[in-house]
């Protein structure tokens, strides 16, 4: 594993348990998250599959940690990509802390092989995918900014 880490930290107008909710739950994240639909029993140990059109894996995982709503870790890797099929599974970790109007989340995704392809592609989605979360979270209209990037 290398040294890289990326970390993204957003602060959101939505109580812990609600931003919890979108990120563990399908009816939110196909409004965000490049139209996925997250899928999992959220138990450690338990998969997650982040599916597409036609009930395609693109994105998995396994669940290292689930403690609602303060933290949530999985593995993650992108076997429908040619470039990362092959690649060893990184892990993307959320902490989210409860403010006075809010909740600051952080996420830190880590663990990448030394020759990682998944590295700059995540660098690159994880501020649209947070900046859909905040902006459905905060008005109310889901907004996938995945094509701005």
């Amino acid at each position: 594993m290398s040294e890289k880490e990326y970390v993204y930290v957003a602060l959101i107008a939505a109580p812990p348990e609600k931003v919890w909710r979108a990120l563990t739950t399908a009816e939110f994240t196909r409004q965000y998250w490049h139209s996925t639909r997250v899928q999992s029993s959220w138990k450690v140990g338990s998969r997650v599959e982040f599916l597409v059109e036609n009930d395609e894996v693109g994105c998995e995982g396994e669940v290292l940690v689930c403690d609602p709503p303060r933290e949530l870790s999985y593995t993650w890797s992108f076997p429908r990509n040619p470039e990362t099929k092959d690649e060893a599974p990184s892990r993307v970790s959320f902490l989210l802390e409860e403010l006075t109007q809010g909740t600051k989340l952080t996420v830190t995704h880590d663990h990448f092989p030394e020759d990682s392809k998944m590295y700059p592609m995540i660098s690159h989605g994880w501020p649209s995918v947070i900046a859909g979360l905040k902006t459905l979270l905060e008005t109310g209209h889901g907004v996938d900014f995945s094509a701005e990037t």
